[in-house]
């Protein structure tokens, strides 16, 4: 049995990075942190596992064909991880993790069972930003831990990388509110999440994640409502949402939860290709062209929970995006459970035909433009393109 060569990392001669590196804004907690930290944590807190050894531990968390497949199963296990990183302690342990390995492993477009870069060369893919998004009030037990204190942790820690890494690493904490949770529940988040901004914590978005066959927003009542908790969470946070991943989200209920919510950007938005290719419906791709709303693409997760097929799909998805004007940036989703890096998802579309080095180029230039975490020179957001809009209900 002959030993096979490792595959090569992206090719620096054919892609230009920014000089400062690139900036990953699609990445969630739950599924940042390697599983045997996350087995470990579990065994260091006696907290108790659906399992009973490492193995079947690793097995049921790592994010394959096999225990996918839509995005109910996919996100089946996130419960667990949550449950590990709940607490202050924990929350901050797991946050610090998270940006670490998003440091360590940028390069490498191969790691191991645990997480570790496989190719220790140097990084060919520096990323300089992470977006990191998690829900708080998935991470204080029910309410044992006070949700002032857990946001608190986590945000020291993103603090601590920041001066770690002498602000070569920066990062920031998009808050996530679930349409699996009660609104009184995610109408606390928003207004915490506005309370955090103010008082000047790397707290810089707003998400609404979560199955969306839990709550569609097709009802108006309960668009009302979401879009009520998005405005209480202030002018000083960016808005992304998680819409049209599924067939639960139409076409008409993905546009105006978008103009509800008055979203700067999307997450896995394959509603409006599906609508294009299947009834010949463009107006979702022209509705994002023309509200410049960015659209957060995860190729291994989309491909995991079968949004999208195949890498082939994937090119497709990302010509017609080009011919409709759509902007769109390149995340991991969930880089541990998935044994994923930045790197090694570009490099499947590279290596497919999918995407060109110019593409990728363009979507590195996106990411830094529409990221929420502030430059220096910037100050505070700006005005929102929504301002004086109306809600589409």
């Amino acid at each position: 049995m002959t030993k096979k060569d490792p595959p090569e990392q992206l090719d620096a001669s054919a892609l230009t990075f920014p000089e400062e590196g690139v900036v990953e804004q699609h990445v969630h907690l739950g599924g940042a942190v390697p599983i045997h930290r996350l087995f470990e944590a579990a065994v260091d807190r006696g907290i108790r596992l659906p399992v009973t050894s490492y193995e079947e531990f690793s097995h049921l968390l790592h994010r394959r064909r096999d225990n996918s497949g839509s995005l109910e199963k996919y996100l089946e296990i996130y419960e667990v991880a949550e449950r590990i990183q709940s607490g202050p302690r924990a929350l901050r342990e797991s946050v610090l993790i998270a940006l670490n390995g998003a440091a360590r492993t940028q390069g490498s477009t191969m790691v191991s069972l645990e997480g570790e870069a496989l190719v220790p060369t140097r990084a060919q893919l520096p990323i300089k930003a992470l977006e990191l998004r998690l829900n708080p009030m998935k991470r204080n037990s029910g309410g044992i831990w006070d949700l002032d204190r857990v946001m608190l942790a986590a945000c020291s820690a993103v603090s601590e990388v920041k001066t770690a890494y002498k602000g070569r690493m920066k990062a920031g904490l998009i808050v996530c509110l679930g349409r699996d949770l009660p609104m009184d529940q995610n109408r606390v988040l928003a207004e915490k999440t506005a309370l955090w901004s103010k008082q000047g914590l790397p707290v810089i978005g707003l998400d609404l994640a979560g199955a969306e066959s839990a709550n569609t927003l097709e009802d108006p009542k309960n668009l009302e409502e979401m879009a009520e908790a998005f405005a209480m969470a202030g002018p000083k946070v960016g808005r992304t949402v998680h819409c049209g991943e599924t067939r639960s989200i139409s076409l008409e209920t993905f546009k105006k939860t978008l103009t509800a919510l008055k979203a700067d950007r999307v997450g896995h938005p394959l509603v409006v290709a599906r609508s294009y290719w299947e009834d010949g419906d463009p107006s979702g791709l022209e509705f994002l062209c023309e509200h410049n709303i960015v659209a957060e693409l995860c190729v291994v997760s989309n491909l995991l929970t079968s949004a999208v097929p195949d890498i082939a799909t994937y090119g497709r998805l990302l010509k017609l995006f080009d011919e409709f004007n759509v902007r769109y940036t390149f995340s991991t989703d969930a880089p541990a459970l998935q044994k994923t890096t930045l790197a090694s998802e570009l490099q499947l579309l590279l290596d497919n035909g999918a995407a060109t080095p110019e593409q990728l180029e363009k979507s590195f230039a996106t990411a830094a433009d529409s990221s929420f975490i502030p430059e220096p020179r910037k100050g505070s957001r700006g005005k929102s393109r929504w301002a004086g809009s109306v809600k589409a209900h």
